[in-house]
Formats: structure tokens, sequence, C-alpha cells
């Protein structure tokens, strides 16, 4: 089995974890243990025993005080172990969402194990929970180092195109990711769903109306008008625009309804510069920075494609739906690779840019079972 060559274990004072790294180039680990790689896998798979562990894993190593160097601040997950170093700041807290993957991987847990094991892990789960309320203004979810003491982040952003902003590079904090915001809704209605059983504390009305006031903030506050298309971001800067997988992908952890009717076909209209014939790019050709080869702009990833299906079953974009599935073609010509290219000249796997990308990557790897799971579920539905 193919996730079988990217299993490790782990300890931390003292406790062992059974745990995966994220991916392998060349035999060798490029990129080790991720809790967001770790807890958007187990999400996908629905797997007890792979959320249990990412779960324990994020709990143990959440953090508990601010450091201006690693980005650390209480309840914040883990984003890289073993760390990587530069310019003075280290990659180990820089992750915005991974709190909130903890938040949905912890309620799914408890949905299909029914085990109260989390029950000695609630003081790192009320912690995640104030984490993300902590960082709540004006119906947003904000990033910013200064939440840390500090004045910048190790990566260039903090949610999983860590790479480049387009047209900006780095934020102009603070900053709001917009497919940020879908999660941290989707993560509050977890917190409460998980906070009467677990005895956090949090109400689980209130919680559902920051959720709320959330979602609206999507279609409002970044919602780009002239291009008919959510914002990738807003920061100090202004919107921070673009055609971007990113206005699928959030569509996975919204409600059936919760998108405006005619927001939602200018999205089906919009993601049509996205497709490709092996799934959806990241970001549309003729935009600013996009290039075919571009790590998080103009690249396909296929976990991404099963969280662009998902949306799309959901909120009935069955083009979007059919374009995401046809990444498993990719997938059986290149293997679970961690992204690949696609230009005119064909489809070109991770080796085609020098140092970029891994052969084998433990998300990938998730995608031909989740979508069976999906495929499983439209039958259900279809059959009532």
């Amino acid at each position: 089995m193919a996730r079988g060559r990217l299993h490790t274990t782990v300890k931390v004072d003292g406790e062992v974890f059974f745990l995966y790294n994220a991916g392998i180039a060349r035999d060798k680990v490029k990129f080790a243990i991720f809790p967001r790689d770790l807890l958007v896998a187990g999400l996908m798979l629905e797997e007890t025993g792979l959320l249990r562990e990412a779960i324990r894993f994020s709990l143990a190593t959440i953090g508990r005080q601010r450091n201006p160097t690693t980005g650390e601040e209480p309840g914040r997950v883990l984003h890289e172990l073993p760390d990587v170093r530069r310019d003075g700041l280290s990659s180990r807290y820089s992750a915005a969402e991974t709190s909130q993957l903890l938040l949905l991987a912890a309620k799914r847990y408890l949905e299909l194990s029914g085990e109260v094991v989390l029950f000695a892990g609630r003081e790192g789960l009320r912690a995640a929970g104030e984490y993300v309320l902590r960082h709540l203004r004006d119906g947003l979810f904000w990033e910013a180092p200064a939440f840390c003491g500090g004045k910048a982040y190790f990566a260039q952003a903090t949610y999983w195109k860590d790479s480049h902003l387009p047209g900006r590079g780095e934020p102009r904090y603070p900053v709001a990711y917009t497919l940020v915001q879908a999660q941290t809704a989707a993560a509050l209605r977890a917190l409460a769903r998980l906070s009467c059983p677990l005895g956090l504390g949090f109400s689980a009305r209130a919680l559902e109306g920051k959720a709320e006031g959330l979602v609206r903030s999507i279609w409002t506050a970044l919602w780009d008008e002239e291009l008919g298309f959510p914002m990738i971001a807003l920061d100090e800067g202004g919107p921070i625009r673009g055609i971007s997988s990113d206005g699928l992908h959030l569509l996975a952890y919204l409600r059936p309804g919760e998108a405006p009717p005619k927001k939602l076909e200018a999205i089906r209209a919009g993601a049509k510069r996205l497709f490709t014939p092996y799934g959806v790019r990241t970001y549309a050709p003729g935009q600013p920075d996009f290039s075919p080869f571009a790590y998080h702009l103009g690249a396909v990833w296929p976990y991404e494609q099963y969280f662009i299906a998902l949306g799309a079953q959901m909120h009935g974009l069955a083009q979007v739906m059919e374009n995401a599935l046809r990444v498993a073609m990719a997938l059986e010509k290149l293997g679970f690779v961690e992204l690949f290219y696609w230009t005119e000249e064909g489809l070109r796997g991770p080796g085609a840019v020098p140092g970029e990308g891994c052969e084998l990557q433990l998300w990938s790897t998730a995608v031909p079972e989740a979508f069976l799971r999906l495929a499983g579920c439209r039958a259900k539905r279809r059959g009532r």
C-alpha cells in the first residue's frame, strides 16, 4: 500500500504517536509531519485510527504561549515538525487554519467512533476554540503575526496555499483568507457540537451565530463583483483578486443553500476557466502571476479535487464535480503525486519543475477511496 511508505512514529514528551510523513521525493522524506495533511487525510478517508492519532498529536503539540519566532500562540495547532528556519523565523506554527481542522476532525471522530477518548484532550480543544474566537472581528477571521507578538511569519501565506499570493507575494497584515472563512464557519459549528458532550463551556447558539456571520461575509465583504467570484483574500492593501480554486474549495465547508443562487451561478461560470482535462487548476490562466508550472498559481493538486467535488455535489455544480473527478486519470498515469501540471503539450508530473513537488503525498493517497465514498453518497441520494 502506497500510504505505508509514509508511515512513521513520533515521540512527544514520552508519548508515542503513529503518524504519516506528508511527502516523499526521490525516495527521501521531503515533508515530514504536517497536522494539516494528517487531519485533512483523516477527514477525507473518515478513518478513525488516522483521525485519532492526528487529533492526539495535534493536542499534544498545540500552542501554549506566544512566540514571535515560531508563530505559536495559545490554541494554535502546529504547522510542521521538524520545523524549518529562515531569516530568524521558524515554520513550526506557520498555519492559520490547523486549529479549525482539528475541531472538524474531532467532531467527525466523535460521530464515527462514539468514543469519549476526546474527553482527555478537552483543554486543548477548548484552547483551539478560543484561538478561533480570538481571531474574529467584524464577521471575519483575521490572521496577523501580531497575535503571536511578531511582525512576520515564516511562510508568505499561512493557509494551505502558502507559497505566494498573486499580485502581492506576502499579505499586508491583517489578512482574511476567503477559504479560511468557510473552514472557520464549519469549525465553529463543530465546536458547538463538541461543547456539550465534552463540557467545553461554549454556547452553541452563539457559535452558530458567529458561523452564520462568517458565511454572510464570504458573499459580501469577500465577494468580487467585477470578477463575479470570491476574492482570494482581503488585507490592508485591499482585495487580493483572482479566479482561484479557493472559490470552489470553500463550498465543501458550507451547508447546502448557504450560497446565494445568483452568486453560485457566477461561480459556475467562472469555474470553467480553471478546468483542465485532469481536474481543476489552483488558478486560472491569463491572470497576474499565473503559470501552468506555478506551485499554487496554476498547478493541479489531487487532494483538492476531493473538496471541490464534495462542494460541487452539495451545491449542485455538476460540471465542476465532473471535472474534479477527472483527476483520477492523472493519478492512474502519475501515481499519488503531490501536484501535477497541464499545458497544451500534455500532462506533466512534479519532476517538470526541479526541486518542486513530491512523487508520493499523503493526502493524494486518500483521493480514490474518498471519491468512492462520495460516489456512494451520491447513489444513496439518487435512490431516495
